[in-house]
């Protein structure tokens, strides 16, 4: 064997061992910790291909602008620009890449006659040998990994060239669990916005419905980091007119008539239904150039306006405007903006409702259910943490096995029975990881109340499992009494496990603020009050409620708790009530609070 190959050999073995090790570490590592694990990667990738540059990239479709994440250089070799305008600077690479086809070039001179601007930009930039792989998660273009080389040419043999892909899709399954993870938490952040907002516009006083509304506008600017946000009403037949606007403290609003209505491109697309999202105002020269023109004279660099719905119909817009800096608007922000949208539909719809004088018992009960739903979705926030928990493990243990299932699918005489084997057990996983999404897809879904005959105890039973690995972590122990088999009970098993899990969550939170060294346990059990209704507790050994707060605890926005919203029990109360129940407070025998309530049972 000769040098060269010799060589060769060595450095894909060399390679071929960094990349199990890769494999392993990435399998089960938490969310939080890829960006490190990844940057650690990078330095050990140009150390072992003896390159000077590793630069892993995150593409924005919609700009066309790449933003590097992660790199690593060798001492001597300056890093690259932290953002670049790939769909400008290099054109064939980026429509290989929508393609999922790899660039490679040994030399510059390699490239073809087509990546002539490609070429210009990287001889710029003092890359002399070079491989793009793109980084697919989802089934969508992600961004692309990079491997540069600065001061000689290198050969990229096949064999290199099938590893550096497979090393790709390490990262790109990292991505893919890191970028679920940024979802969950964007999509939850926004939840929980719009669960305060719309309780503090339901609840409001009369007259006091400017001040809420401007709160709200307030606290969403602050929430994306947009310095203007403003309530747009439609006329229903061609312009759109500001009616509330806030501006962050010195992003004075303008005093020129420019914004007095909105730009006409943007009026007509939002006019449509359509959302419309500006990463930079200086795009818009060619397709728009009035709306350029308005946009550039208030200062506006960057721009997304979500059209407000009403029964189907455009009846106003919400616009986030960026004044400091270009705002890319990902596609994981769309739908936390048009929840925020549908909270002020809501209060559109709720002045409708009352110019129309609709019946004030059919009224309450629509906005105590929409309350209701969005505290049910703050509570599937709180439990966040231990779910996200719960579902990382049956995930890991998915990838584990499809790579053990690849690796043996390669293999020149393939285990079959041990392939089918391992395939079953993803199955297994997935259905595990798909109860805990149900869970949390229960609590969050709007529901309309129907009362039927359930199984109380099962019912209870589910409650107390959801929370179950959220105690774990908090070292409390939770405990079903057993009960004599009970009746059914007629009730919304939506709402009565409404209650339960907001009882249960109470209850942990106030273990957690009790002395160290105490009990740390929550007890729920159900019995028979009376013939025809069936009585439930939630016990716990926490702070306990003083005296003369046993009542007070279920007024509105009336709470012990410093981040608390004060809506959760007045709530839990009303939906006991609907049907036919009471709930009330006491104090548990030996400290901490006791919780009771009933339910009719089912007429046989």
């Amino acid at each position: 064997m000769n040098e060269p190959q010799t060589s060769l050999t060595v450095d894909l073995l060399r390679f071929e061992s960094l990349l199990s090790e890769l494999s392993a570490d990435f399998i089960d590592l938490a969310p939080q910790h890829i960006d490190r694990a990844i940057q650690d990667s990078l330095e050990r990738i140009v150390q072992a291909l003896q390159i000077e540059r590793c630069t892993l990239n995150r593409l924005y479709p919609l700009t066309g602008w790449i933003e590097v994440t992660h790199s690593f250089a060798v001492d001597g070799v300056e890093p690259v620009a932290r953002s670049l305008p790939a769909r400008s600077m290099f054109p064939w690479v980026s429509s290989r890449a929508f393609q999922n086809l790899a660039t490679v070039f040994e030399r510059l001179d390699d490239l073809p006659p087509e990546a002539s601007v490609d070429k210009q930009n990287y001889r710029r930039i003092g890359l002399k040998s070079h491989v793009t792989m793109p980084i697919v998660v989802a089934g969508e273009l992600h961004g692309s990994l990079s491997f540069g080389c600065i001061r000689a040419e290198r050969k990229w043999p096949d064999g290199l060239l099938k590893r550096l892909r497979l090393l790709t899709q390490i990262f790109g399954s990292a991505l893919a669990r890191k970028q679920t993870q940024e979802v969950l938490d964007i999509a939850i952040g926004f939840e929980r916005l719009a669960s305060s907002i719309l309780a503090s516009l339901v609840l409001v006083k009369p007259g006091d419905e400017g001040s809420a509304i401007l709160l709200g506008l307030q606290q969403i600017g602050e929430f994306v980091g947009a310095e203007h946000v403003s309530l747009w009403a439609y006329d229903g037949v061609a312009h759109f007119v500001p009616t509330r606007r806030w501006d962050a403290r010195g992003f004075a609003s303008p005093t020129s008539a420019e914004m007095s209505s909105m730009p006409p491109w943007i009026n007509a697309q939002v006019a449509a239904g359509q959302v419309v999202r500006v990463p930079a105002v200086a795009d818009l020269s060619a397709m728009a150039p009035r709306d350029c023109l308005a946009l550039k004279a208030e200062g506006v660099r960057s721009l997304m306006v979500v059209p407000i719905a009403v029964a189907g119909r455009v009846a106003g817009a919400l616009s986030l405007a960026s004044l400091r800096r270009e705002h890319q608007w990902p596609d994981a922000l769309t739908p936390g903006v048009g929840l925020l949208a549908e909270v002020f539909a809501s209060l559109h719809a709720r002045e409708a409702a009352e110019r129309r004088k609709f019946a004030a018992e059919v009224e309450a009960a629509h906005w105590r259910e929409r309350l209701a739903h969005l505290v049910r979705v703050h509570t599937a926030g709180e439990m966040s943490v231990a779910l996200a928990h719960e579902i990382t493990q049956p995930l890991g243990a998915i990838e584990n096995y499809a790579l053990a299932a690849r690796r043996r699918a390669g293999e020149a005489a393939p285990d079959l029975p041990r392939i089918v084997e391992l395939l079953d057990k993803v199955i297994g996983q997935t259905t595990r990881a798909g109860d805990v999404v149900t869970r949390m897809r229960s609590m969050a879904q709007r529901h309309e109340l129907e009362p039927k005959a359930i199984d109380l105890e099962r019912a209870i039973g589910e409650c107390v499992g959801t929370v179950k690995m959220d105690c774990e972590l908090r070292d409390i122990r939770i405990e079903l009494a057993p009960a004599p088999s009970l009746p059914m009970v007629v009730v919304d098993e939506i709402h009565l496990q409404q209650v339960v899990l907001n009882l249960l969550r109470n209850a942990m939170e106030a273990i957690e603020l009790a002395p160290a060294g105490g009990a740390r346990a929550i007890t729920v059990a159900a019995r028979l009050q009376s013939c025809d209704e069936v009585l439930i507790e939630v016990a716990d050994c926490g702070t306990g409620i003083a005296e003369g707060d046993l009542e007070r605890v279920f007024e509105s926005f009336y709470s012990t708790k410093s981040g608390g919203l004060g809506v959760g029990l007045a709530i839990c109360r009303k939906l006991i009530e609907s049907h036919g129940g009471k709930l009330w407070a006491s104090h548990r025998e030996g400290g901490g609070a006791l919780f009771s309530f009933t339910l009719p049972l089912a007429v046989r």
